[in-house]
């Protein structure tokens, strides 16, 4: 088994957090010099812009997980491999333009993976 599918979701992490960083800097030193705790309220800008950061970070503890798990050649379950997906196909629809569709392939990849026999487990 090729052990990819973690360290996509780190990479995908890594830019979906980079990049809420990069195009919101004007959010961000609002959020700064207004003290940080308590900054977002109702603003809807300030709350995507914290969603957005907040999902990277979300999806790199997640691709750490499935990076160590792949790496002591567990199965990834198929429970995660929906999640993915159906998270990824409900973003895509309503978010055509997000980086959304890189999710899609390691969930596919993820429900293709074949149980382990008791003598690969051995």
């Amino acid at each position: 088994m090729k052990k990819w599918i973690g360290n996509w979701i780190i990479g995908t992490a890594i830019l979906h957090t980079v990049f809420a960083i990069v195009v919101f800097p004007n959010v961000w030193m609002e959020l700064i010099n207004g003290g940080i705790f308590n900054t977002v309220g109702e603003d809807t800008q300030r709350a995507a812009v914290m969603f957005f950061f907040l999902w990277g970070l979300l999806y790199f503890v997640l691709g750490f997980t499935i990076k160590a798990l792949e790496n002591q050649n567990i199965v990834l379950p198929k429970v995660l491999g929906f999640g993915l997906l159906i998270n990824a196909v409900i973003a895509v629809i309503f978010l055509p333009e997000s980086g959304y569709w890189l999710l899609i392939p390691p969930a596919i990849m993820i429900l293709r993976q074949k149980e382990k026999s008791q003598d690969e487990q051995s």
